[in-house]
């Protein structure tokens, strides 16, 4: 009687190890297959991404989304006392402005969103001011070039020269989009820039 009763413990025992066992698998099992789903959305989850290629038109405060990185021009205006970033792409001495003209500033965050480095370049940005294109003050201008890894960003000032009394509009041609970004300032801060312009 006690032989017949520690075997059966033993096959209980046996049992429910092997009943845990499958509870395991199965449970493994359906973790692979939502990695699976979850890796499939994000892969082709095209609603998600930005274009590759074309002409993107976006404003101030707007979150430009592409394919490979987003864009934001948190400010795009025009000023007298244009702020020096920490690291300049120029160690040159700045120049005045001439007469009739005047400085515009932009304030740019670029942030990788892909797997691959992207190189972000201030050189690559210029602006429209009075239907003329103008490059950066590299003296004014930084920080230098670098590339962004996934998941990390660069914040850029960007000074212009230009005549005075006109709404820029930021223009951005990276190497990594076929084709271009255009930044406007909206109508209600064009009127409160144009005021500043002439108050």
């Amino acid at each position: 009687m006690a032989t017949v009763c520690r075997s059966e413990r033993w096959c209980v025992a046996l049992v429910l190890m092997m009943v845990g066992l499958l509870v395991v698998f199965a449970a493994a099992a359906c973790d692979s297959d939502a990695d699976e789903t979850v890796s499939g959305v994000t892969t082709s989850g095209l609603e998600d991404e930005g274009p590759e290629s074309g002409e993107v038109v976006g404003a101030v405060g707007e979150v430009i989304k592409l394919a490979k990185a987003r864009v934001t021009v948190n400010a795009l205006q025009a000023t007298f006392q244009p702020v020096m970033p920490v690291q300049r792409m120029s160690e040159q001495t700045p120049s005045a402005p001439e007469q009739g003209e005047s400085f515009y500033q932009a304030y740019v965050r670029v942030e990788n969103l892909g797997v691959e480095p992207v190189r972000v370049d201030p050189m690559d940005f210029t602006c429209v001011v009075d239907n003329t294109m103008v490059s950066v003050e590299a003296s004014r201008s930084g920080p230098p070039a670098r590339s962004l890894l996934k998941n990390t960003s660069l914040d850029l000032i960007l000074t212009f020269k230009g005549r005075t009394g006109f709404v820029p509009e930021l223009r951005y041609n990276p190497p990594w989009h076929q084709g271009s970004i255009r930044v406007t300032v909206p109508q209600e801060e064009q009127a409160q820039s144009q005021r500043m312009v002439s108050g």
